[in-house]
Order: C-alpha cells, then structure tokens, then sequence
C-alpha cells in the first residue's frame, strides 16, 4: 500500500481519498499488528479510526492513537474474541455511505471473530471448532461449516457494513487462495449452503456429537427458515475489492531464493498441497529416496512445497500437522546420506505445541533408537512434538507475526 496524489494505491487498485468522509481500519488476524502498523503509516494525518483484532500473545510495541485494539485466542474462540465481534458489528453498523472500509484479514482470523448466532452459544461454537480441527476436514470443508454458524463470515460482514467502498487485503493461508476461504470470507460471496455444512459434518462422522443448539440452525438453514449467506451475484457486493497481498507462493519463493544464494539448486514444487500429514511425509520421503537413488554421485538440490495438511487426532499428545508430518518420514529416509527433511508453519506453530514444526534426516531414526523412541507409538499418539523434543530436532521460532500457511522441504547435499 502507498500514498500517491491523494489516492490509496494497492496493487494496480486506486482509491481516491477525497470521494470518503472517513477511514474506518480494521485488522484482524495473525499479521493484523504488521498490517495496521503499515497502514495508518501510509495513510498518515487522514481522518480514519481503527480496530486492532490481535492474537493474545503476541506483543505490540506500538499503537497508533487512533486505533482501538482487543486481543482474541486462537485457534479455538473465547471471551475475548466474542467482544471483539461485538465491537467490529457495532462499528461496521456506525460506517456512513461516504466512508472508506480498508480491512487487512490473515489466517487465524476465523477463531478470532468468532461472532456465532444468537440462537448458538460460544461454548457450542468453541465445542464445534475443537470437532472440526481434530477431524480429517479440509480448511475448505470447516469453513463451510463456520460460514453458516456466524453473523460476520460468509460475507456477511458485507452485509452489516454501509460504507461506500470496501477494499480488503488479504494475506492467504488456504492452498490456492480462494478468498472464500481465507477467514472464512468475511468480505466475499459464499457459493456454499447450509446443505453442504450439514454434509460436513455427517461425512466426518461429527452430526452426532455436534452440539444440539448448532444442529437446529443448520436444519432451520436448509429449510429454508433462516437467510442464506449472501450468494455470488449478491447486491452490495461490487464496492468490494478483494485484494491477496501475500501467500504460500511468497514464502515458497523466498525459502528457494535463500537456498539458490547458498548453493543448492532449488525448486518449489506446488504451492496448493492439500492432503493427510502422513501422506505428505511418504510424499517427501519419496522424493528424498528418489534423488539418491538416481542421482549418484550426490548432488545439491532441494524441493520446496507450501499447503497445508490434515490430521485426524485420536491420542491425547502434543504435536501438530507439521511435527507429525515429519515424524511420519523418519523411518522412510533412514540411512539416507545428506538428506534432510522439514516441515513448519510460517505463523510459528504447530498444533498444541510451541514449535513451529521439526526436521528429521538419515540418522534420527538411530538416534531415536538409542533413546528408545518408536516413531510408531508416538504417531499413534499423536505426541510428535515430545518425540522430536528428545531429539533436540523441533524446530522453534515463536510467533512470527504472519501466516501464509506451512512450508515443506526436502534438501540433499
């Protein structure tokens, strides 16, 4: 974003400063602090007000006088999430027809509005997110779910707000960006229905479990007694400009950049995967195995990938999608000479643990041995992030203060 003759500029797009009365500035996500912070820079002495949706622990050294901020968990809602869906409502309802909305969205920001129904309670909307994060459901599938259960998502924040123009820059963390997706589409149209978030969780075996108040609106929804989200076409849509400003292509791009200064012949591969952790494993160990075996004598190279995977929890260990996607290689690349196996989160977590993600090679299923690990049990637990830990071999950044979704690599040397 940049400031030029008067007018707002954003990757071709134009907005004319002296068509709005004010500037309203809300930011909410895991890059939402970065984001605001560059933005009330660019926009400098402009009449604008602002609300900051920041994750709980992450520190802001800075605020901008102008700008209110409310902190919110993740990745399951809270209390302080739910006041600040109310404050976000409130001031989208107070936005003028003269206004200009800018809204900066990451990933994290669907549990941190969590803004549920009247009729669904934030414990049930927290009992539904816990279901869907620990089932086999893609992003795109538990979306679908959170679309129909909110009064923000699905475009519905559209909806609720009456400014003139509404520009919305958007850092992906859903493989292929579909905008739809990313937060749960706050400001786009929503193909889906409440048909297909009944089928959500039926296909995940979840309906039973789900809670009762959250089952009877979405039966309501596909009876056609409670509105729909707002579907492609919808009125008051073309104001909006739905902008990606940074995704899993941009950190992808970066990691091969890095590895091709220092030597090593890098490729990203795809920067949309979507499948289980332990495929995604198999799928790099295969690669790992196919360099060495075809390749002699060794040379330098690397395969980069960024998407994200699933995992279905059933034990009750520490870990995440990354760690587990790691561990599941270990015993594939064992023995393997110069090979090396990554996996991490570009937000600096990992499921429940504090890594971001682990690193495994040739030696550490010997290395597990001689400390008696078995990848096999930890898997079956769940607990990769307590078996790399032994290993010294999590890997560990803290928060990052973005995300644009996980990052996988395969180097040999």
């Amino acid at each position: 974003m940049r400031l030029s003759d008067g007018r707002v500029v954003v990757n071709g797009e134009q907005l004319q400063l002296s068509r709005y009365n004010r500037i309203f500035l809300l930011a909410v996500g895991k890059a939402s602090a970065a984001m605001m912070k560059a933005a009330t820079e660019v926009l400098g002495d402009s009449p604008l007000y602002g609300l900051l949706v920041a994750p709980r622990d992450q520190p802001i050294s800075s605020l901008d006088g102008r700008v209110t901020l409310f902190r919110a968990s993740h990745p399951l809602p809270g209390q302080d999430g739910l006041r600040a869906s109310k404050a976000v409502s409130s001031a989208l309802r107070e936005t003028g027809k003269d206004d200009l909305l800018i809204c900066m969205i990451s990933g994290g920001a669907s549990a941190m509005l969590p803004s549920p129904t009247p009729d669904i309670s934030l414990r049930d909307e927290q009992r539904l997110t816990d279901l869907l994060i620990k089932s086999r459901a893609t992003i795109h599938e538990i979306n679908t779910v959170r679309r129909h259960t909110s009064t923000l998502k699905g475009g519905r924040l559209v909806q609720m707000c009456r400014a003139k123009t509404i520009l919305s820059l958007i850092i992906s963390d859903v493989p292929g960006n579909p905008i739809i997706d990313i937060a749960s589409g706050l400001t786009a149209e929503d193909p889906t229905r409440y048909v297909d978030a009944v089928k959500v969780l039926k296909r995940h075996d979840l309906w039973a479990d789900t809670p009762r108040t959250v089952r009877d609106h979405l039966i309501r929804g596909r009876l056609g007694k409670i509105d729909e989200t707002p579907k492609p076409g919808a009125r008051g849509f073309k104001r909006v400009h739905n902008i990606i400003v940074a995704d899993a292509r941009t950190a992808c791009t970066a990691a091969a950049e890095s590895l091709n200064r220092n030597g090593v012949n890098s490729r990203v591969l795809s920067t949309r995967v979507e499948m289980e952790a332990l495929a995604m494993g198999r799928f790099l160990a295969s690669i790992a195995l196919n360099c060495r075996r075809n390749s002699p004598p060794p040379r330098k190279g690397a395969a980069i990938l960024g998407g994200e995977t699933t995992v279905h929890v059933e034990g009750g260990g520490r870990g995440g999608r990354n760690q587990e996607t790691v561990l599941s290689a270990v015993e594939s690349v064992a023995g393997l000479d110069g090979v090396a196996i990554a996996a991490l989160g570009t937000d600096g977590v990992d499921g429940n643990s504090k890594a971001a993600g682990a690193l495994a090679d040739g030696r550490s299923l010997k290395r597990a041995e001689m400390k008696r690990l078995e990848p096999k049990g930890f898997l079956a637990r769940n607990d990769s992030y307590r078996f790399f830990r032994a290993l010294n071999d999590n890997l560990i950044t803290g928060g990052t203060g973005t995300n644009v979704g996980d990052v996988y690599l395969m180097v040999a040397v």
